[in-house]
């Protein structure tokens, strides 16, 4: 063999080594993010039954798994509790409750002729929801006037809103709010999106405050729609496993361009931090507001015989910078702007299911402040 020949040998083996080398490293490479030792190769997409939410603890049992399919069988009402009265905080507009002529303010005393007092919070949710179609029968006391009635109705089929109040701001800038992430969250934003972008939204405002996470998946469904194809969206650090697991943004539907601004405060929280870090990572969006949770525990769903689940430790979510945010470090924001006592409460209030007030943008001055900056980034972009 002469010397040329080896020489064309020695590249050809280099070149295919580096090739596999970008391939096993994953499409970030290719993309400016930084190679991270021990992460896997692409894995797809997020399975169903993993979750990073506040609240939602390793070791937890009864717990009820339909809470992050964003659609079930029930009857539409919010309930909460005054000793051991099982109250209606809210009902949906137009759900079966509704319908039925229940209001808020009303206690359930008796679900199907058995007695409310003493269940807990799943006992009471377990027993409300259903098939939709199914029949129920709830025993129902109206404080307001002293009155009691038997209350026959059907379950239907309950949607959980995650995405509210997609709007055009300003004739530039679509605006959305996440109250969580379920199985739909992901193609209920690019519904509420597309349109705002046909009006002529150029810019973005994605509201984060008092999200407290929810199915990883839908992260992965919503970074997607910001981020280039093969754009790392997702990093888990499993916590019987030696290699990270990492989630690429999908190859297909919308891409949404142009500035992006997103809103967190203290109780965003889990995936709703994953995606903001991610946001900021690749797309340099600007987080305004206040520092997040910290929170960055990840479990696995496990279904019950009976229909409930229990929550078991899977791992914990990596950030794109590698910087810890679990543990209560959380997403410094990158414009602070902590919120005043009657802004953030209406903030809340819109995020809680059955909620109907209208987002009041004029006088939230997080939104504006996060208008604001959209609009002055396009205008430097024009000139």
């Amino acid at each position: 063999m002469s010397s040329e020949t080896r020489i064309f040998s020695g590249l050809a083996k280099l070149a295919g080594a580096l090739f596999a080398f970008l391939v096993l490293a994953g499409a970030s490479v290719l993309f400016g993010a930084p190679a991270r030792t021990g992460v896997g190769p692409d894995t797809g997409e997020p399975p169903d039954d993993l979750v990073c939410e506040q609240g939602a603890e390793p070791g937890a049992e009864s717990v009820d798994p339909s809470r992050w399919a964003g659609r079930f069988g029930g009857i539409g009402i919010q309930i909460g509790f005054n000793g051991d009265a099982v109250t209606v905080e809210e009902t949906m507009k137009d759900g079966p409750a509704e319908k039925a002529g229940m209001l808020k303010g009303d206690l359930i005393t008796r679900i199907n002729d058995e007695s409310a007092a003493g269940l807990n919070v799943n006992d009471v949710v377990r027993r409300l929801r259903g098939e939709p179609g199914s029949a129920l029968k709830l025993t129902v006391a109206r404080p307001a006037t002293g009155k009691t009635h038997e209350c026959r109705l059907q379950r239907g089929l309950v949607k959980v809103e995650s995405v509210r109040d997609a709007q055009l701001v300003g004739g530039k800038v679509g605006y959305a709010r996440l109250t969580s992430f379920n199985r739909h969250t992901g193609g209920d934003l690019r519904a509420a999106l597309a349109p705002l972008e046909r009006a002529g939204a150029r810019a973005w405002v994605l509201d984060l405050r008092h999200n407290r996470g929810g199915l990883l998946r839908a992260v992965r469904d919503v970074a997607s729609q910001f981020l280039e194809p093969a754009q790392s969206a997702l990093i888990l650090r499993p916590a019987q496993a030696e290699a990270q697991q990492q989630f690429f943004a999908s190859r297909y539907g919308q891409r949404l361009g142009g500035p992006l601004c997103v809103l967190v405060n203290l109780n965003t929280a889990g995936a709703a931090e994953a995606l903001a870090g991610v946001l900021r990572w690749h797309r340099h969006a600007l987080l305004i507001g206040a520092k997040t949770c910290g929170h960055s525990d990840v479990v696995r769903v496990v279904a019950a015989p009976n229909g409930t689940a229990s929550l078991a430790l899977h791992g914990d979510i990596v950030s794109m910078d590698e910087k810890k945010f679990g543990g209560g470090e959380g997403l410094a924001p990158d414009i602070e702007l902590p919120a005043g006592l009657g802004e953030d409460t209406a903030a809340l209030l819109r995020v809680l299911p059955g909620r109907r007030e209208a987002a009041d943008l004029a006088n939230d001055r997080t939104v504006q402040r996060a208008v604001t900056v959209c609009v002055e980034q396009l205008e430097r972009r024009n000139q």
